[in-house]
């Protein structure tokens, strides 16, 4: 081998040598965080139950009218229509009857004939086609009405199960491929000669095989041709067993109605006790091959109240809201919610409003003297909450649930100037059970109040609320602002460092000042301690931020706050990843979007309403990887001796992932969330959560920032406090800090404290607000704690001389005596009046000036 050939050859193997070490370190950075089993955190399949021939029970009530007794417990009775497949439930409490369908809604004035199928339907279907067209099948229409049907009884229940859609097979009722033949034999043979011709003229010979005839479907499928065709065939006789034949004859598959929308969905209800729970198993629904089921409304008209109806429904939009019955707001847009709040795994760089997050899965109807309160128990996560009043399509008060079963979003395409805006779905539909418990009420409990006490009842006996113990006052919540990033500059070169607007012996100096105040339950969240700021990195190597202080500071500031009675919460967030570092790979740990783009995303500007970069760019964290990074944690807190911790996302934010290879819904990754904060808990028992969808209850002692309004939606009336009813005197909570609100009106604060029970909540800094100017932190320019000390204390001490010798009792009614006077009563007899009003008014005997309160009752 000559010289110049040897180098040439190792020339080529130094390059490839190179080009593989490169290719292994580019798969080595890119690889990412470990992965759980997706699938285990997925709701397990049930087998599914057998069912029975349905036959009527016995029934010795007269029950309801045309419907047979199907199910019975000793509180409930279900009936079933065989012909509508309504179902309704008779409470033999209070001998009340609650219909899937008002059963009077053929006499609707309003409703058209369309919307009367809609009036009689159990399910809504909404679905598109391969072109991305919407469509929407409510079952009456494209099932019921047809007959396309079956119900079987089961254990204490009924299934029925829906086939919606066109089932005929149209143009596949003929053969695609038939011989001579058999075309001659079955068909021509018997027909006229002119219809003969017909047929024979709409088969043509195959090239490569003429004694084969082919379907010509491009004349056939015009309506007029095709119904002489069909017409055609069923005059010679020709049988579904002959179309087989010559369908496996010709090598095409059987005849199939694929090409039309068609689905199969069971639907289930079944007494448990005093309650209806009706389910449907997504994985036992079936699709068109190229139709892609979006959502199931389940139960539109459930409890459906008329026009002369007075009550209300109960909505889960911020602490709680109601919409009156029949109050007239017909050209108000219905109210939608998404139960914990929008996916923010979407692409939109704008929202279109503003609004409380519904942290509850719970709705619920009065209806004069009766009510129904309803739970979604699974697949809450993928669920929404719709309400709307009658005198708009019909004459109608509803309230119900919908489940979107696969992530929908927005792709944009660009040609020339023109952009095209394409909706997409995602190929996999979301296989678990979605699944809705009511539950009856009536006389007083048939009330929010009554609603709340039954949900909370609930969540006790499961143990995922556990009542408080008697602490020393009740807390005071002091977020402390640590480190930020600021922005600055070196030689004209910008760069982010870490700056300190409280350092740890400074949170000292102001719990030391608080505690001489005479505030001893001082429970301070620290923001911004480690991983360069509140805006930290990835949380896999926890050290202290030196601008604020070193590890040994840190724990001082702890047993400084322990001692004292209170506590210490560093604050860490998983889910919004700021920093790009070499923890996290957004290739590889980021969620994806439906589009398959990295999602990437940034903070929402409140000016303009659109995400703006100046505030920073986070990747949301797929939560397949969140188990990896919560261990990693663990195993680095540990070493700071603390038995609290602050979650600033885990129990507010839930988000899908829509990475091709490992689908997340947001169902399942509420399950993986969930489990991160059981292991959080159990390692760190006192455990502050901020947002606290109802899911992170069970696993949280403090709460912060709990909703203390509504939305204030046109279609809804007033607020309530539905959410602090259900957690009072089980977990301490506050809304949001009071010196960073919109309006900053402390007395304000404190009669809304009073009403709500809420602790308060500041949120301080060492340093002056000045420091944070144009930074990403603007939106908190009010936190210097020396304009805020001497209005706290007091604040406090007010709050907690009547709140402090309830703080363990049960919020047990709230009731709203007039336009600004509210009442709230405890388990053990005392109640606080609140007037916000600008005059004095007369409760019941009880004097209360102007922007004040009365506290009455048992307060011992």
């Amino acid at each position: 081998m000559g010289r110049e050939k040897r180098k040439w050859l190792y020339t080529v193997l130094a390059c490839t040598v190179i080009t593989c070490m490169a290719a292994g370190f580019l798969i080595y950075v890119n690889r990412g965080a470990p992965a759980v089993d997706v699938a285990a955190y997925s709701a397990a399949a049930t087998e599914t139950a057998q069912g029975r021939e349905l036959s009527a029970l016995n029934d010795l009530t007269g029950g309801v009218p045309g419907m047979d007794l199907v199910a019975e417990t000793e509180a409930l009775a279900l009936y079933y229509h065989p012909d509508t497949t309504e179902v309704a439930v008779r409470d033999k409490r209070s001998d009340t009857v609650w219909y899937s369908n008002p059963p009077d809604r053929m006499e609707d004035g309003i409703a058209s004939p369309f919307e009367k199928e809609v009036l009689s339907s159990q399910l809504t279907l909404t679905f598109r086609d391969g072109i991305g067209t919407l469509e929407t099948y409510p079952n009456y229409t494209w099932s019921v009405m047809n007959g396309n049907y079956t119900a079987e009884a089961l254990d204490n229940g009924v299934r029925v199960t829906y086939t919606l859609g066109d089932v005929s097979l149209g143009i596949d009722a003929l053969p695609k491929y038939i011989s001579q033949d058999r075309l001659q034999e079955k068909v021509v043979s018997k027909l006229d000669a002119s219809l003969a011709r017909y047929v024979q003229a709409r088969y043509y010979p195959m090239k490569d095989n003429p004694a084969m005839l082919e379907r010509l479907d491009d004349q056939i499928k015009k309506e007029l041709v095709l119904k002489k065709m069909l017409g055609a065939f069923e005059q010679a006789g020709y049988t579904a067993e002959d179309l087989a034949y010559d369908n496996e004859a010709g090598g095409g598959a059987a005849a199939s109605a694929s090409s039309k929308p068609q689905f199969k969905i069971p639907l289930e209800y079944r007494l448990e006790e005093d309650s209806l729970v009706v389910t449907i198993p997504l994985d036992q629904v079936t699709e068109s091959e190229s139709h892609r089921l979006r959502s199931v409304e389940l139960l539109r008209y459930f409890g459906a109240a008329g026009t002369k109806a007075e009550g209300y429904m109960l909505v889960p939009d911020g602490s709680g809201s109601l919409i009156h019955l029949n109050n007239g707001k017909v050209k108000e847009e219905q109210y939608v919610q998404r139960i914990y709040g929008t996916d923010p795994n979407h692409n939109s760089s704008s929202r279109g409003q503003v609004a409380e997050q519904a942290r509850m899965p719970v709705f619920g109807m009065k209806n004069g003297d009766g009510g129904w309160f309803a739970v979604i128990e699974e697949g809450d996560a993928i669920a929404s909450v719709s309400a709307d009043i009658g005198g708009k399509q019909n004459s109608y008060n509803h309230v119900f649930s919908s489940f979107a079963v696969r992530g929908e979003d927005m792709l944009e395409l660009y040609t020339g100037s023109t952009v095209q805006e394409i909706q997409l779905l995602n190929d996999k539909l979301y296989n678990g059970k979605l699944s809705v418990k009511y539950r009856f009420l009536s006389g007083e409990e048939a009330s929010y109040s009554g609603m709340a006490r039954l949900y909370q009842e609930t969540l006790a006996k499961e143990n995922k609320l556990v009542p408080l113990e008697e602490a020393e006052g009740i807390p005071f919540y002091l977020d402390m602002l640590g480190s930020v990033d600021k922005r600055r500059s070196f030689l004209g070169v910008p760069y982010d460092a870490v700056v300190s607007m409280t350092t740890f012996e400074q949170a000292g100096e102001i719990a030391a000042l608080l505690n001489g105040e005479g505030i001893a339950n001082l429970r301070m969240r620290y923001l911004g301690w480690f991983g360069q700021g509140v805006h930290h990195k990835t949380p896999v190597k926890v050290k202290t931020d030196s601008v604020v202080g070193n590890a040994a500071e840190l724990k001082a500031l702890s047993k400084q706050l322990q001692d004292a009675g209170g506590g210490l919460y560093p604050d860490v967030a998983f889910q919004h990843v700021y920093h790009d570092d070499g923890a996290f790979t957004p290739s590889s740990d980021a969620s994806r979007f439906v589009t398959r783009e990295t999602a990437a995303l940034h903070p929402y500007d409140r000016n303009t309403n659109r995400m703006n970069s100046y505030y920073g760019t986070y990747n949301l964290m797929s939560p397949a990887k969140l188990p990896y990074y919560v261990d990693r944690f663990t195993g680095q807190y540990e070493r700071f001796g603390m038995g609290a911790v602050s979650l600033r996302d885990l129990g507010d934010v839930l988000s899908s992932d829509y990475r091709v290879q490992r689908v997340v819904f947001r169902e399942t990754a509420k399950f993986i969330v969930t489990d991160q904060l059981k292991v959080l808990h159990e390692a760190y028992p006192d455990t502050m959560v901020s947002g606290a969808n109802a899911y992170s209850w069970p696993y949280a002692g403090h709460v912060l920032d709990v909703p203390a309004s509504s939305s204030g939606f046109g279609l809804t009336d007033e607020a309530v406090p539905f959410y602090q009813m259900v957690i009072h005197g089980y977990l301490d909570y506050a809304g949001a800090a009071v010196n960073n609100l919109n309006e900053q009106h402390l007395r304000k604060a404190l009669l809304q404290s009073l009403e709500l029970g809420t602790a308060p909540h500041f949120l301080w800094s060492y340093e002056q607000s000045s420091k944070l100017k144009y930074t990403r932190f603007d939106d908190m320019y009010s936190t210097h704690y020396k304009d805020w000390f001497e209005e706290a204390v007091s604040l406090y001490h007010e709050l907690n001389e009547v709140l402090a010798p309830i703080r363990t009792q049960r919020m047990v009614e709230h009731k709203r005596h007039e336009d600004g006077v509210v009442e709230v009563r405890y388990e053990n007899g005392a109640s606080i009046l609140i007037n916000y009003t600008d005059q004095a008014v007369d409760v019941n005997g009880v004097l209360v000036e102007p922007q004040n309160y009365a506290v009455g009752g048992d307060r011992a």
